[in-house]
């Protein structure tokens, strides 16, 4: 096994995800000390760039999805459908974490980041985040907590937290898909500001099946990976059928999107050259070749892996498109990242793998099987 460890802890990767983080606390001391002037090129007119829809659009899909299909592996139980269930609910938080941290980045000035290291009240817009954080807290600790000691597990207080287990993930759940839904409220009610490619009716409908695409992609995509590294992954008898119902989710939001656009007449715009019909063309296109890739490949993981980083991709170019594109298209504007957006965006990411790879390798977030040898 620690061969296979050797392979995603070579020096490259740690240099790499230390010069991430380096960068990405500098320039969020740099937008905190002197505003977002100073690191991003967002201002009245474009107000959402990187780190809103790479971190908290993607963030809050994560959470809205892995934390949604977390309680239907809760309901549903059994030994491997709780392996299912617990690595959605760590990819939920931490896709829940990512997004608070993206949307605080994201703020005009610094107040925000007083308000998060100095406190909160019950009026400020953190304090929904501050209770939905505790929620996540508590089942983060009702999950992993008895792996480090036993004997809390037979603890008459534990007991009685166990038993609020689905209730408490069913509320995380709810909450996540309402922070993801008053997104949606967002982007309808800022009208022509967006492009109509990406709004729409549908929109809730459609945000809400890509988000369970993507919580499906991330633990099959993870359980590859963490099989090549600590010899941990999803039961095999349960990959298949997550397969299943990740092509089947995907091929519903497909035809509904398609549907959406023909219905409003957009789907030509979907077929020229230019920019906008080239980059929605790209989101069809990469959960396109994922659901293909995997169909018929349900039962091989490696297959498993490369079909869901299609779809992983598929999923951040609609939310980056949404951010960035769509506000272009109705603004008129160009916008381009600059250097601290980068770096505040990608460390954030880098934070949540190392936290998710910590995780699995520590804790039983997956199964023991045999490490492979390619």
């Amino acid at each position: 096994m620690s061969a296979h460890a050797g392979r995603l802890q070579l020096s490259g990767w740690r240099w790499t995800f230390l010069l991430l983080m380096t960068g990405g606390v500098a320039a969020s001391f740099l937008a905190a000390r002197y505003a977002l002037g100073a690191t991003t090129r967002l201002g009245d007119v474009l107000p959402w760039g990187l780190c809103l829809g790479l971190n908290v659009l993607c963030g809050v899909a994560l959470a809205a999805g892995g934390l949604g299909f977390a309680s239907i592996a809760a309901i549903i139980g059994g030994a491997e459908w709780r392996i299912a269930g617990r690595a959605c609910l760590l990819a939920g938080c931490l896709g829940y974490m990512m997004a608070i941290l993206g949307a605080v980045a994201n703020q005009p000035d610094n107040r925000y980041w007083r308000m998060v290291v100095l406190g909160w009240t019950p009026r400020s817009i953190l304090s929904g985040a501050v209770w939905t954080l505790t929620v996540l807290l508590l089942l983060l600790v009702i999950e992993f907590l008895p792996q480090r000691s036993v004997r809390i597990a037979y603890t008459s207080w534990f007991a009685i937290l166990y038993r609020l287990n689905l209730p408490l993930l069913i509320l995380a759940a709810i909450l996540a898909g309402a922070h993801q839904w008053g997104l949606n409220q967002l982007i309808r009610l800022s009208g022509s500001k967006f492009s109509p490619l990406w709004t729409g009716p549908s929109l809730p409908v459609l945000f809400y099946l890509s988000a369970v695409s993507v919580a499906l992609a991330v633990i099959l995509f993870a359980s590859w990976r963490s099989r090549l590294a600590f010899g941990k992954s999803l039961p095999a008898a349960l990959q298949p059928i997550l397969a299943r119902l990740l092509t089947a989710v995907v091929f519903v939001y497909l035809t509904l999107r398609l549907i959406d656009l023909m219905e409003r007449g957009l789907l030509a715009s979907m077929l020229g050259t230019g920019r906008e019909g080239l980059l929605i063309l790209l989101e069809v296109v990469l959960l396109l070749v994922g659901m293909m890739w995997i169909k018929g490949s349900e039962d091989q993981p490696r297959e498993l892996f490369l079909g869901s980083m299609f779809i992983i991709a598929g999923v951040m170019a609609n939310r980056l498109n949404t951010a960035i594109t769509a506000l272009e298209g109705g603004t008129g504007q160009s916008y381009l990242p600059r250097w601290g957006e980068f770096l505040i965006a990608y460390s954030l990411i880098a934070a949540g793998v190392a936290g998710f790879a910590l995780a699995v390798k520590h804790l039983s977030v997956f199964s023991d099987v045999e490490p492979l040898n390619d």
